[in-house]
């Protein structure tokens, strides 16, 4: 798994292939990635390694994700999907064109 830098396109992360990075903040990097399932693009949003070594890092990705899960409003993205690749968790969330 790379250290510090962001994951190369057409890494597999469980069922999601990478396509490119899209942001990256305070814990994590965000890529557009496809859904090689249910062939639908997503945001997949993955805790940097080097924020890991935090238990608390963990455990506010896990609660921002299950409070994200409980609104369902258009100006609120849907969470498709959580999960836990190479010990990083992520969240596959849906992508959104436009601006930030």
């Amino acid at each position: 798994m790379p250290d510090g830098g962001p994951l190369p396109g057409g890494t597999l992360v469980d069922n999601f292939r990478l396509t490119r990075p899209i942001a990256r903040g305070g814990m994590g990097e965000v890529y557009l990635a496809r859904d090689q399932r249910l062939g639908r693009r997503v945001a997949l949003k993955v805790v940097r390694a080097e924020s890991l070594a935090d238990d608390d890092a963990r455990q506010r990705f896990l609660r921002e994700a299950q409070l994200t899960a409980q609104f369902n409003h258009p100006h609120i993205v849907t969470i498709h999907d959580v999960g836990e690749w190479q010990g990083r968790p992520y969240l596959a969330l849906e992508y959104l064109e436009g601006q930030t």
